[in-house]
């Protein structure tokens, strides 16, 4: 199993062993978040034939998803989406938002929307670094060719004058 911090994969290996095997902590009540408890990776043999491996948290796990995974995996809000009053409806409080909608009426859950909006959000925080590095990497390249054309004039020179 691979995850972040404290969120679940000892809890759900034990559920799918039957037994209390691995290590857990308590959820900590002060924000109802896990708590990083495994120190070390195990491997795990299932009743059912399966194996698992326990590992420690990560602590950043790089997301690979563009705007239309976000759309494929959550196909329903997209849906709604496209019967929104305004194309460019956020969601949030806008008149004749389908979405908001479906959520007062118990069409769709408050913590599905919730995953979506923390999902586009790292989609989007991605989408600007890649963006970053690319300007960087092309200015790197802009700079390195203007060095060897520098060098290349130098040469020429040098050549000339003997």
């Amino acid at each position: 199993m691979v995850g972040s911090s404290g969120v679940g994969k000892s809890t759900l290996t034990n559920s799918l062993l039957g037994r209390q095997q691995l290590k857990v902590s308590a959820v900590r009540e002060d924000d109802s978040r896990g708590r990083h408890t495994t120190t070390h990776r195990e491997l795990v043999l299932l009743a059912q034939g399966g194996l698992i491996v326990d590992t420690p948290g990560m602590r950043e796990l790089q997301l690979w998803a563009d705007e239309e995974d976000l759309d494929e995996g959550f196909a329903e809000v997209e849906q709604l989406a496209a019967r929104c009053r305004f194309g460019d409806c956020r969601h949030q409080r806008e008149p004749g938002c389908a979405v908001r909608a479906a959520v007062d009426r118990g069409g769709l859950e408050e913590g599905r929307l919730e995953s979506y909006f923390k999902l586009k959000r790292e989609i989007e925080k991605l989408s600007r670094r890649q963006k970053q590095k690319a300007r960087l990497a092309e200015r790197a390249t802009r700079k390195s060719s203007s060095g060897k054309k520098r060098v290349r004039k130098d040469l020429l020179a040098d050549a000339l004058e003997e």
